[in-house]
């Protein structure tokens, strides 16, 4: 594994943080609007915010392929590359584990225990209720941890791809992110455009395109021209930007909502560069804080919202636990997530740090 330094895309982490934000808000916010009649494009925003895992999976791979452009996966390599994939993101998610026990409505039977702890729980299909298993959130590293699987096999065939090669792949993707609505795909979903009911393929399966998606666009990004900054880089941050928003808001079919993935693609390929508007914004301090501890926001949501439903007399406990999960995020962040991290890295080389 050949150890290559290359700046940092601050403006990724910010975004992470919106991505984050997205679906907390969707946990939190859209049967809220919903019973207000709250207007019909905050609803609608609202609704759609789960489209931020969708953001997670293109980001992830975009990003794992940047930090791993030029290694090389040897054995040794490889074995580094998973401790350190388990070392990204196991600590916070045990953490969540334990933080749910106090508030989890029916006994886990020991199949659950080893699924969730090897993180195999979404390994089913669509219309399984099975992958919310603990914690709901976790349904997604569930998916994630078969990305990370599949990565260091498929990158070395990847990287070998012409610029028409990998043109081809992420068109083949969106196509794909569309027909089969991917986004939409998550556990307890009866029915896939394209399929009917019932079908038998796995939820990883229908996911993969939006992180190989990832993969084409950062290969993209590596093999074009720099963006300069200026005013077409404005121009593009920003129109990309209000296009994913104007999905959110009006999108009501599943393969319309896909569409967002796309954009999402797209909106990483332009914001890499950090030579717009938007993506200076993503880079400020705060931001980067924030999509830091968006990980922890994302997986820690749904045991902090349960603990304060149950610590706070109702409907406090609706105004507090927003505030609760993200100075909680933050904290874990800081203290928990990176220190533990840093330990477990020290058991392999520091080149596997990256990512």
């Amino acid at each position: 594994m050949t150890k290559t330094w290359r700046r940092p895309l601050n403006a990724l982490t910010g975004m992470r943080f919106f991505a984050a934000v997205a679906v907390l808000l969707y946990h939190y916010g859209a049967g809220f609007a919903e019973r207000k009649h709250l207007p019909w494009p905050l609803t609608h925003l609202l609704h759609n915010g789960f489209l931020g895992v969708s953001l997670f999976f293109v980001l992830s791979g975009f990003i794992i392929t940047y930090a791993h452009f030029t290694d090389t996966m040897t054995p040794a390599a490889l074995g580094r590359y998973y401790w350190a994939r388990i070392a990204r993101i196991y600590p916070v998610y045990v953490l969540a584990l334990v933080l749910a026990l106090p508030t989890l409505t029916a006994p886990l039977k020991p199949l659950d225990v080893v699924s969730v702890l090897t993180m195999t729980q979404a390994w089913t299909v669509p219309a399984s209720s099975y992958g919310f298993t603990w914690v709901m959130q976790a349904w997604t590293l569930s998916v994630e941890i078969v990305f990370y699987i599949l990565f260091p096999f498929a990158w070395p065939v990847i990287r070998r791809f012409s610029l028409g090669g990998t043109i081809a792949l992420a068109v083949v993707c969106a196509v794909l992110i569309i027909a089969f609505g991917g986004p939409a795909v998550t556990p307890m979903v009866t029915t896939v455009p394209l399929l009917g009911n019932g079908t038998q393929i796995l939820i990883p399966v229908f996911r993969m395109p939006e992180f190989f998606f990832g993969v084409a666009i950062c290969q993209l990004f590596m093999g074009g021209p720099q963006l300069p900054p200026g005013r077409l880089a404005d121009v593009l941050e920003l129109g990309l930007a209000l296009g994913m928003i104007t999905v959110l808001v009006i999108a009501d079919n599943v393969q319309v909502k896909a569409i967002f993935a796309i954009l999402t693609g797209l909106f990483i390929l332009v914001t890499a560069h950090g030579a717009g508007v938007v993506s200076r914004v993503l880079s400020t301090r705060l931001l980067l804080l924030l999509g830091g501890a968006s990980y922890a926001l994302y997986i820690l949501q749904e045991p902090l919202r349960a603990l304060c439903a149950a610590l706070v007399v109702a409907p406090y406990d609706a105004m507090v636990s927003p505030i609760v999960t993200i100075t909680g995020a933050i904290v874990v962040f800081k203290f928990v997530e990176q220190p533990a991290r840093r330990r477990l890295l020290l058991f392999v080389s520091p080149v596997s740090s990256k990512a």
